[in-house]
C-alpha cells in the first residue's frame, strides 16, 4: 500500500514538472495570443496523439468510450481553456488565476464527497494551510488588479474552475474502473478526441474574440519556427505526457490527495517563471510556497495514517 501511494505521488510530481511548462513557454511566445497559442497546443497534441493511436491501438473502442472521451477532452481542455481565455480577457490574468488556483481545494473536496474515502474534518487543515498559501502568492496580484471584478469574467472562471474539478475526479473514477485501457492509451483517446472538438473552439473563439488568430502570423512570420517549437512542446510534453503521469497517478491515489498535489503544477510553473525572468521569489511569495508545500505533505502524511489505520482495522477484524 505505501509503494502504491510513493509511486502515485512520483508520478503526480512529474505530472506537475511538465505541467508547469504551460505557464512559462506562453511568455516565451509573446507574440502571440492565447487563442493561438491553444490552437497550436491542440492541433499537436491532437496529431500526435492520432499517430500514436493507430500504431498502438489493440481493439476496436465501442461508442461509449468515445462519448466518454469527447466529454473529457472538452471539460479538461478545448471546454476549459475557452472559459479560461473568455475569463483572461474579461477580468484579468490576476483574478484568473486566483480561482483556477483553487483547483486542488475544489478538486479534493469534490472527489472525497463522492466517493467518501475520508473524513472531512481529517483533510480540511491540509486544504485551509493550501488556501492560505493561495492567498499569499497572489496578494500583491490582486490588490493591484487593474480589470477589476468583471461579473462575467469570474462566473467564466467559476465554470472552468467546474469543468476542470469535474474532469480531474471523473477522469480518476473512469481510470479505475476501467483498468483494461491503460494511463497511454487514455491519454491518446483523449487527444484524439481534443482534435475532434478542435474545429468547435476555433469557431468560438473566433465569434467571441475577433481578430484573435492569424493564419499568416503563424505560418509565413519570421517567428512561426518558435510557435511551432513553442506549440510542439506544449502538445507532446505538457499535455500528451503530462496527460499520462496524471492518469497515472489518479489511477494509484485517493482523489483527496490527488487533487492536493496538482498544487504542484502552480509552484512549477512559478519556479520556471522565475528563472525565466531570473529572479528570486519575494518574501510574500516565499511564505505562499512554503504553506502549500506545507499543506501537500501534511496532507500526505493525513493520507498514509489514515491507511495504516484502516488496514489494522481490517486486519483486526478479519475471522480467526
Amino acid at each position: 500500500m505505501e509503494n502504491t501511494l510513493i509511486t502515485g505521488i512520483v508520478y503526480a510530481i512529474a505530472a506537475d514538472l511538465v505541467w508547469g511548462l504551460a505557464f512559462v513557454i506562453p511568455m516565451l511566445l509573446g507574440a502571440y495570443s492565447a487563442i493561438e497559442i491553444a490552437f497550436g497546443r491542440y492541433l499537436t497534441y491532437g496529431i500526435i496523439s492520432l499517430l500514436i493511436f493507430l500504431c498502438t491501438r489493440k481493439a476496436r473502442l465501442n461508442r461509449t468510450i468515445w462519448q466518454r472521451a469527447l466529454l473529457f477532452a472538452f471539460c479538461g481542455n478545448v471546454g476549459y481553456y475557452v472559459f479560461l481565455v473568455f475569463s483572461i480577457q474579461l477580468t484579468g490574468a490576476t483574478i484568473t488565476t486566483l480561482v483556477i488556483g483553487l483547483l486542488p481545494i475544489t478538486v479534493s473536496l469534490y472527489g472525497n464527497l463522492l466517493n467518501r474515502e475520508y473524513a472531512f474534518m481529517k483533510i480540511l487543515p491540509s486544504l485551509f494551510v493550501i488556501l492560505i498559501g493561495i492567498f499569499t502568492i497572489n496578494y500583491s496580484s490582486i490588490t493591484s488588479n487593474e480589470h477589476g471584478w468583471n461579473p462575467y469574467g469570474v462566473v467564466s472562471s467559476l465554470a472552468a474552475l467546474a469543468s476542470w474539478t469535474w474532469y480531474g475526479v471523473a477522469n480518476a473514477r473512469f481510470l479505475k474502473e476501467n483498468p483494461q485501457i491503460s494511463s497511454t492509451d487514455w491519454s491518446s483517446i483523449t487527444g484524439v478526441a481534443t482534435l475532434c472538438l478542435l474545429p468547435f473552439f476555433m469557431l468560438v473563439s473566433v465569434l467571441f474574440v475577433p481578430e484573435s488568430i492569424s493564419v499568416t502570423k503563424l505560418l509565413y512570420s519570421h517567428s512561426s519556427w518558435g510557435f511551432w517549437i513553442g506549440s510542439t512542446v506544449l502538445g507532446v510534453v505538457v499535455s500528451w505526457i503530462g496527460t499520462v503521469f496524471w492518469n497515472r497517478a489518479s489511477h494509484l491515489l485517493p482523489v483527496s490527495l490527488a487533487g492536493q498535489l496538482t498544487v504542484g503544477e502552480t509552484i512549477c510553473g512559478l519556479g520556471y517563471v522565475f528563472f525565466a525572468d531570473l529572479r528570486l521569489p519575494l518574501v510574500w511569495e516565499w511564505i505562499g510556497i512554503i504553506m502549500i508545500v506545507s499543506g501537500v505533505l501534511f496532507g500526505i502524511r493525513t493520507i498514509n495514517r489514515l491507511k495504516e489505520v484502516n488496514m489494522d482495522a481490517n486486519i483486526r477484524n478479519q475471522p480467526t
